[in-house]
């Protein structure tokens, strides 16, 4: 490189320079420079050096000079390392042809400790300006089709087919690269729609199948709803029923007891009657003997008077007595006969009647003797009832006692867990979260998934501490798996926590393992057990801890252990175990590897830490055996609702056979009644005929004594007739009188005895009556309470007081009216044994409805509803999503097909250059556009580039996998020679592209490019270029505007002095064979 005098000189024809190209480069105390000047030439400049010289160093400046970030460069990012070492303070300055302005001198000035400076023509600037104006010369130092550094020719030959476009569109058109970028700016815009699309499309199918998940629950509750409604309607009716029967029953009882006291009263009033006649008639009795007793001293007193006066009138008095007692006689017994006549026909029409009763009483016997073994067989069924009842009462309470063990034993459990897991958190806040996610999604595994510290149950004192010295930390936490595809699904990369896993499955588990007992001489040495035997854990997990920690093959032992320890160590020795632990010391005992004797290790027992916890001695699961608590408590249910059931049916055929019988006394009881009270009065009649026969009139008797006291009154009358004449009339006046009322006092004892006799029937009639009134009564009471607690019924099932419409308050009505509509639509039976059996069945379709495992609730009613309002709002919110991006697409679609026009016209122009460039080469090679799948994907459009270096092979896509290097930089190399007829930019910058060429490759590459600016026309005769390389073929075809620079480092200042540079390169150039 040659040094110039003064940092002000420019080349002698700067002025032909084109725009935008370098007319000096001037560095001081910048990376391997202390201070030198550069002045290219307008075409192409091949800077030489050997590695370390300084080549790039040139680069680097140019770069950072114009603007660049030390990023581009592949170097450091820190820009005051490229200050010279040992260095403060450097600077590197350039100039920028432009024959308007003139030159343009830009310098950047980096100092230890302050940000980097920025100078435009000797004026302070900064470095966005100079970007500014690095745009305005169209200097792409950022493009590595442009400017590609040394560090950068690697990763421009790597770059994907993306990132080739995009620079291509950058070295070729600007505005080109601005399309691309708004077009990409579009399509994210588009993709925020697509996504929101996918979204909606995703919230949509989650609402379905939420949906989906939720309908048979709903299905099960709107199923179960309707068959409440349903069983409801049906007990509705039900109860309006048994209202109505009750109602019924009550009003026929109420007449049947009307009718009890009505005849009652009857006889009551017959008995008071009759009472009322006897005492009239006794009363008419005292009145008549009164004035018999009167009319008799009436009599004497005539008669004395007679007597007195003449015996005539005794005489007359004894024929007018005899007469009257004859006629009295003779009509007496006229009635006589009247009444015993009368008395017969009663008597045969009781008879008759009372036959009637005893021919309606057949079977009465039977009946009775029926109802007695009937009364007797519901006492016993009574007896056996409550006895059932007693019985479902201890089952009950059997099974309450069961339901709360298991729910303790629940919480107990919940509880364990909740301990152990709290110790978990602790222990590893990954493995936590990931046991957590397992319990969550406990249904997605294919077996269980086991821990030590959540599975594992210790059984003895010492068990915290063996398990202490005996499994490891990291095994603490393992996740102990039964298949391969549960520790995929626990410990995939989708998961962020990390965890330990392992796979134990159920072939590769052995009882002679997890059940392994101590041996018989460890026994006698002083152990207790072996540490699997110390706890209880399921059977992969103990596996998982015999296979890693060997747990069956460490014995545990107490102090008689430790009291002989070296016996016991020299027996232990003579075993296949080699490690044992007592309560104080672990001991482990080794094979040497060099010699042939055993090594002992003891050391202190660590005190138990992660197991000291009591709970940890309890199960977290409730037992095995206590997992047939729930089916107990689920059989004695079913057996409690069994037996509940046969009861209820059971006392129900009773109480209607009850009910039955109770119809049939009734009718047996009237019966029985109708003929009591004919026998009575059978009984009555003849009593009053026996009576009327015993009473005799014996006429013949007082007619005899009639004719002889006329005799002797007419012998004596004669006598007397003179002297009694005149007190005879008032004499017998008065005995007619006397036996008026004699007979008057006859009839009425008669006629006493006759009501006496009837008060007598009455009573014996109302007796009879008494207990028909009082059955009645409780007949009516048994119905008025079957009829209150029907209305009960009625009044909490329907709301109603009364079925009867003329009652009912208007709500009533209204209730009544659409319970009645609800009947009619629902043909809701009207008989009371269909409507029975149809509840029953409506029962046992609900208990099945409810049996059947998918419980829904008005929660996921409610949860429905919401999922489909919020379904129909996603729809909408879909289809205007899905609107909006068909017009986007559209759209963008046009634009990108413009854009597409254009690229591939530009990669049309870069594919001629390119199979051309190849075709010199002998090879194939051939520039094309990728087009991705989804052409609106403006951001996966690329360039592929397809070469192929030897005869008789396809093309292959250029891939760092497939060529070899010097093959990519050979292709990598063209492309950008081929990329330069279309990217006016002022200069470029390739540092080293041409290492890895084979020498015949690289030759020609340097043919074609000296070929190129050797023209007058086209963008490249106007191009500056700068092409860095560490080594000259011999033979190059080297022309007038190929500017030649050799860089060389030398150790001090007077040693470049002695450095003829000029005779070097002669030299050089003449063994090349080169005319310089």
């Amino acid at each position: 490189m040659a040094s110039q005098d003064s940092d002000e000189a420019l080349p002698a024809n700067y002025k032909d320079y084109p725009d935008g190209s370098l007319l000096r480069v001037v560095f001081h105390n910048f990376l391997t420079y202390e201070h030198t000047s550069f002045l290219p030439t307008a075409s192409l400049n091949m800077i030489l050096g050997h590695n370390g010289s300084g080549k790039s160093s040139i680069i680097c400046g140019i770069c950072l000079a114009c603007g660049g970030s030390p990023k581009s460069l592949g170097r450091s990012e820190r820009i005051v390392e490229y200050i010279r070492h040992g260095c403060t303070e450097g600077y590197v300055e350039i100039a920028i042809a432009d024959k308007q302005k003139g030159p343009q001198v830009v310098r950047l000035t980096i100092r230890v400790g302050e940000q980097p400076k920025y100078r435009l023509n000797d004026s302070a600037t900064t470095q966005s300006e100079i970007a500014d104006l690095r745009k305005h010369y169209n200097i792409q130092i950022d493009n590595p089709c442009a400017f590609l550094a040394q560090d950068k020719v690697k990763s421009f030959s790597e770059q994907s087919s993306i990132e080739l476009l995009r620079n291509t569109e950058k070295a070729a058109s600007a505005d080109l690269d601005q399309q691309h970028i708004d077009l990409m700016k579009q399509r994210e815009d588009s993709t925020s729609i697509e996504d929101k699309c996918t979204t909606s499309e995703n919230a949509i199918k989650r609402l379905e199948d939420e949906i989906g998940k939720i309908m048979p629950l709903v299905e099960n509750y709107r199923k179960k709803l309707a068959l409440q409604s349903k069983l409801r309607l049906l007990e509705k009716k039900m109860k309006i029923m048994e209202f109505e029967k009750f109602d019924r029953e009550y009003k026929a009882e109420l007449q049947n007891m009307d009718g009890a006291m009505i005849e009652y009263r009857e006889v009551e009033k017959s008995i008071a009657e009759c009472e009322k006649h006897r005492k009239n008639l006794e009363d008419r009795i005292k009145k008549d003997r009164s004035q018999i007793s009167q009319m008799q001293r009436s009599c004497n007193e005539i008669l004395a008077k007679v007597q007195e006066k003449g015996d005539k009138k005794l005489m007359e008095d004894m024929m007018q007595r005899a007469k009257a007692k004859l006629e009295s006689a003779k009509k007496a017994a006229d009635q006589h006969e009247k009444d015993v006549e009368k008395a017969r026909k009663m008597i045969d029409q009781a008879r008759a009647r009372l036959q009637e009763a005893v021919d309606t009483l057949n079977g009465y016997e039977e009946f009775q003797s029926e109802m007695k073994s009937l009364e007797q067989k519901y006492s016993t069924a009574e007896r056996d009832s409550r006895q059932e009842e007693d019985a479902i009462q201890k089952k009950s309470y059997e099974m309450r006692q069961l339901e709360n063990k298991k729910r303790d034993e629940e919480q107990n459990s919940q509880l364990n867990r909740q301990d152990r897991y709290r110790v978990l958190q602790n222990f590893s806040s990954d493995a936590s979260k990931a046991y957590r996610w397992y319990q969550q999604n406990r249904s997605q595994f294919k077996g269980d998934v086991y821990m030590p510290i959540m599975d594992m149950v210790l059984k003895t004192p010492e068990a915290a501490k063996a398990l202490e010295n005996s499994v490891g930390v990291r095994d603490r936490t393992m996740f102990v798996c039964c298949y391969k595809e549960d520790e995929l699904l626990i410990n995939g990369k989708q998961h962020s926590w990390r965890i330990n896993t392992s796979v134990v499955p159920a072939e590769k588990i052995y009882s002679e393992d997890i059940d392994a007992q101590l041996p018989s001489e460890l026994s006698r040495l002083g152990f207790k057990y072996l540490v699997s035997n110390c706890f209880d854990a399921p059977a992969p997990l103990k596996q998982f801890l015999c296979n890693v920690s060997g747990l069956n093959r460490i014995p545990f032992g107490g102090s008689d252990v430790e009291k002989k320890i070296a016996e016991v160590s020299q027996a232990i020795e003579q075993t296949r175990y080699s490690v044992f632990l007592t309560a104080n010391i672990r001991c482990q005992n080794s094979k040497s590897r060099y010699a042939n004797n055993t090594l002992q290790s003891q050391s202190a027992t660590r005190e138990a830490n992660t197991w000291r916890d009591q709970f940890f001695k309890v199960s977290p699961v409730a037992k095995r055996t206590d997992n047939s608590i729930l089916e107990e408590i689920q059989k004695l249910k079913a057996e409690i609702d069994i037996r509940s059931e046969q009861l209820r049916e059971k006392r129900g055929a009773i109480q209607k056979e009850r009910d039955v019988l109770r119809q049939e006394q009734m009718q047996w009881k009237s019966k029985k009644q109708v003929h009591t009270k004919w026998k009575t009065e059978l009984a009555s009649e003849m009593a009053k005929l026996e009576a009327l026969e015993n009473e005799v009139v014996d006429i013949s008797a007082i007619e005899e004594e009639y004719a002889n006291v006329e005799k002797k009154a007419i012998l004596e009358t004669k006598k007397m007739l003179e002297n009694s004449i005149r007190w005879h009339k008032e004499i017998i006046d008065k005995h007619r009188l006397i036996g008026i009322f004699e007979l008057s006092e006859s009839i009425c004892k008669s006629r006493v005895n006759k009501s006496n006799s009837e008060a007598e029937t009455h009573r014996s009639k109302l007796e009879d009556l008494k207990s028909v009134k009082d059955a009645a009564e409780d007949l009516l009471k048994t119905a008025l309470n079957h009829k209150k607690a029907a209305a009960s019924a009625l009044m909490k099932e329907c709301s109603l007081k009364t079925l009867d419409e003329s009652k009912m308050s208007p709500a009533e009505n209204k209730i009544y009216s659409s319970l009645v509509k609800m009947f009619e639509e629902a043909d809701v039976p009207t008989d009371m044994n269909t409507l029975d059996q149809a509840i029953t069945s409506e029962k046992t379709r609900l208990k099945l409805a409810e049996d059947s495992g998918e419980d829904g609730s008005i929660v996921h009613e409610q949860r429905l509803k919401v999922l489909d309002d919020d379904l129909v709002l996603e729809k909408t919110r879909q289809e205007k999503l899905i609107e909006n991006r068909a017009r986007i697409h559209d759209k963008l679609g046009d634009e990108i097909n413009n854009w597409r026009k254009e690229v591939e016209t530009m990669i049309e122009q870069i594919n001629v250059n390119y199979v051309q460039f190849f075709d010199s080469l002998g090879c194939r090679g051939e520039v094309s556009l990728e087009v991705p799948e989804n052409p609106l994907d403006i951001e996966k459009y690329g360039i592929m580039i397809m070469v192929c270096f030897r005869k008789g092979e396809s093309m292959k896509r250029l891939d760092n996998k497939v060529q070899s290097g010097g093959e990519r930089s050979v292709a990598t190399m063209l492309y950008l020679l081929a990329l330069q007829q279309l990217c006016p930019v002022p200069f470029r910058c390739i540092d080293e592209i041409n290492q890895g060429m084979d020498p015949t490759n690289e030759r020609k590459v340097f043919d074609i490019m000296v070929g190129m600016w050797n023209g007058t026309t086209g963008t490249l005769s106007k191009t500056q270029y700068f092409l860095l390389s560490p080594k000259l073929l011999h033979g190059l075809d080297m022309r007038e505007n190929v500017n030649i620079v050799m860089v060389n480092s030398t150790l001090t200042n007077s040693h470049g002095k002695h450095y003829d540079t000029s005779a070097k390169i002669d030299a050089t150039f003449a063994k090349m064979g080169i005319s310089a």
